[in-house]
């Protein structure tokens, strides 16, 4: 049986549908903390929440999203020292960097963050770790910064 041709040219579009979609799930499994900035009049601004408290033994197993909402008018920046994102590269690899992200005005970004260094060989770490972060474009502002804190 012969397939015309615009159920063939439909044909390419619904598989990359299928595919994105199934490549979604697995990110939907993560765990997404939810960053908005806000302006608090001149020259200061904050990420809010301030402080988040992640749970290592539970909800760092299926990966950790940063989701970064802007809805201000200036152009913010969400650094935290000591965790690294992790992207793609070219050649197919997984690569991290330092968190350093840009976030424009009335825009959302979506982070993925590498949970490496958390994994501990099946046990859980008794300790605590404390990743400050800020808006490193307006750090000279009265930008008030945060914390995300793993904990056991």
């Amino acid at each position: 049986m012969r397939r015309s041709r615009r159920q063939r040219f439909l044909g390419g579009p619904a598989l990359a549908v299928l595919a994105g979609t199934v490549a979604l799930v697995n990110v939907a499994w993560a765990v997404e903390i939810h960053f908005i900035a806000e302006e608090r009049g001149e020259k200061r601004a904050a990420w809010v929440p301030q402080e988040v408290v992640v749970h290592r033994g539970t909800e760092l197993q299926d990966g950790l999203v940063l989701v970064l909402k802007n809805p201000t008018y200036r152009t913010h920046a969400f650094a935290a020292y000591g965790l690294f994102e992790e992207t793609m590269g070219a050649n197919g690899n997984l690569m991290t960097r330092p968190l350093r992200v840009t976030v424009m005005p009335e825009d959302e970004v979506r982070v993925q963050i590498s949970t490496a260094q958390f994994a501990t060989g099946g046990t859980v770490s008794a300790r605590v770790e404390e990743f400050p972060f800020f808006c490193p474009l307006h750090k000279g502002d009265a930008h008030a910064g945060g914390t995300i804190r793993v904990v056991p």
